[in-house]
């Protein structure tokens, strides 16, 4: 495949290795890994060859220069967002069946409606790296070099230039990226966890759906409750500030709660322009957190919420293959925050509700107290650094100790905080609060080896586990290519072994954060960023992971 001349390494070419392998059966195009072409600026190499036409396609990776506005190459993730965007339109154009199995298929992952990073289309310096899946062709298995040249060389060149040529869009892109990273960065200093502008669109035109509700209430901040940020253009932005602490949303059903946690969940990424939560912005280390009943726990400390276990189980390093309501929602908080989570979301509709309240007027009835609820450590949680926001119809207990009540009304809310307080006074509720324990940081004493895992629907399966993963129940992962980021990291678990479970998911993050070629040698363009607390939400749900307490593993 190549050969030493005068020094240099000499490659093939993808033309001349197709030529001599025209008409053999399909496993000679094994030949073409490596094989590179110039063909209009693009540098063409093959880093990945399937191995049947039916099998996942083959990988190309393109280079190119930057031929656009340089000013575009200070906002790189936003820039190859743009890109990967228009490239997904061009590849579906220029794609066509070709013979057998993937035969002409030309494709990346379709994108999502955040701007992330994603290994199908990177910016290094003034250059644009593409990974293209490449169906290579055939009929009756023999290889269709002429036809294979065609799509290669010509077709997927003419896709990407289709790409990157003009620029409609590209200004209003960036300048919709530059916006949200300076709302979410003036965040702290407000003293505030999330940003909802004012004329947003929080609700989906569907319950599986990305893009906005036709027709939808533009959102409208409480005059108590609006704060004013500034935009990348020194612009004013006015929208509700959520300030940090415990922060409850209430109302009656139907009038937009869980649709404001959602956007609110939603907003730990950057939306693209028309998704209607451009405007909307969460601290990152953020995560939705609800009940899992039957999940798999190893070893978490969830002794501040639960306790007094029938037959003495052990709740500081709770553990269990069958994980109720309760456990699983406390599991999941502390798991969370052991992942450096700074603000906890919870829905009563999803969450288990012992978790979040019990009315203390009824506290004689039951003599045996397994759970302290969150009502009950709020105040506690957020003097340790852990904000909460609760959605809840109306729990008294919850308005009672709340820092913030918003009260969504037909899907505009209103500042109930005094008014919340009142009412709990009236009816004489008081919540006797305790104290909140942040987890002992887990070491990894064991992690199973998976054979071959796949993703089913978003969930992950593998042959030696017991039990599927379901991702889908991470609401934060908005794309097919951060489930695959994922399904990438559990091939990686033997390394976590010895590994304190923080530390590790943290420098996977990283570690994305530079680049996917730590997490695959050669990556193909399916992988899309994720959150340390996303590693974390995984590895926590792997069946047979064993994890020791780092107090314990000490003693």
């Amino acid at each position: 495949m190549c050969r030493l001349q005068s020094g240099w390494l000499e490659l093939a070419r993808i033309s001349d290795v197709l030529r001599k392998i025209d008409g053999r059966g399909f496993k000679a195009y094994k030949a073409l890994r490596g094989a590179q072409e110039s063909v209009g600026g693009i540098s063409l190499k093959v880093v990945k060859v399937q191995g049947d036409p039916f099998a996942p396609p083959s990988v190309v990776k393109a280079e190119t220069a930057w031929r656009g506005p340089r000013e575009a190459l200070r906002y790189p993730v936003a820039l190859a967002d743009w890109i990967a965007r228009r490239l997904y339109a061009s590849l579906r154009r220029k794609s066509r069946k070709l013979g057998e199995g993937h035969s002409g298929l030309l494709a990346i992952p379709r994108p999502g409606p955040v701007m992330i990073k994603r290994s199908s289309v990177e910016i290094k310096g003034f250059r644009v790296i593409i990974r293209v899946w490449v169906g290579l062709p055939s009929k009756r298995r023999r290889i269709l070099a002429d036809l294979a040249e065609e799509l290669m060389l010509e077709s997927l060149p003419d896709a990407i230039e289709d790409a990157l040529e003009g620029f409609e869009g590209l200004d209003e892109h960036i300048y919709t990226w530059r916006l949200q990273e300076s709302l979410r960065s003036q965040l702290r200093e407000k003293k505030l966890v999330s940003f909802v502008g004012d004329g947003s669109i929080l609700p989906r035109r569907c319950g599986g759906c990305e893009d906005p509700l036709p027709g939808a209430v533009p959102f409208e901040s409480p005059p108590s409750l609006r704060v004013s940020l500034q935009g990348p253009r020194g612009e004013e932005v006015t929208g509700m500030g959520i300030p940090r602490g415990f922060t409850v949303i209430a109302g009656s059903a139907f009038h937009g709660k869980s649709t404001l946690l959602e956007a609110i969940a939603a907003g730990v990424w950057n939306h693209i322009p028309g998704d209607g939560r451009e405007r909307v912005v969460t601290i990152r280390n953020s995560m939705y957190v609800r009940a899992e009943d039957g999940r798999f726990v190893s070893c978490v400390d969830v002794s501040p919420m639960i306790h007094n276990l029938p037959g003495g189980g052990d709740t500081r390093c709770f553990t269990t293959t069958d994980a109720s309501g309760a456990t699983s929602t406390a599991a999941s908080i502390q798991e969370a925050v052991e992942a450096g989570a700074e603000l906890v979301l919870l829905d009563e509709d999803t969450a288990a509700t012992n978790i979040l309240y019990m009315d203390e007027r009824a506290r004689e009835l039951t003599k045996m107290h397994t759970v302290t609820p969150i009502s009950m450590l709020a105040r506690s949680m957020v003097g340790k650094g852990v904000s909460v926001i609760v959605v809840s119809s109306g729990s008294l207990p919850l308005l009672s100790v709340a820092d913030t009540v918003i009260v969504m009304e037909s899907y505009k809310p209103r500042d109930a905080t005094r008014e919340a307080k009142s009412l709990a006074s009236t009816y004489g509720v008081r919540v006797p609060q305790e104290e909140y324990r942040k987890p002992t940081p887990r070491i990894v004493l064991r992690a199973p080896r998976l054979e071959k895992p796949k993703l089913r629907g978003g969930r992950l399966e593998d042959r030696s586990l017991p039990a599927s993963v379901d991702l889908r129940l991470n609401i934060h992962l908005a794309e097919e290519s951060q489930f695959n980021t994922l399904l990438r990291i559990a091939l990686m678990l033997d390394a976590l072994e010895g590994k304190a479970v923080g530390d590790w998911v943290r420098r996977v993050e990283e570690s994305i954060a530079k680049g996917f070629e730590d997490i695959a040698r050669e990556p193909g363009p399916s992988l899309g960023e994720v959150r340390a607390l996303d590693v974390a939400f995984l590895i926590n749900r792997i069946p047979g992971l064993k994890a020791q307490l780092i107090r314990s593993a000490k003693a």
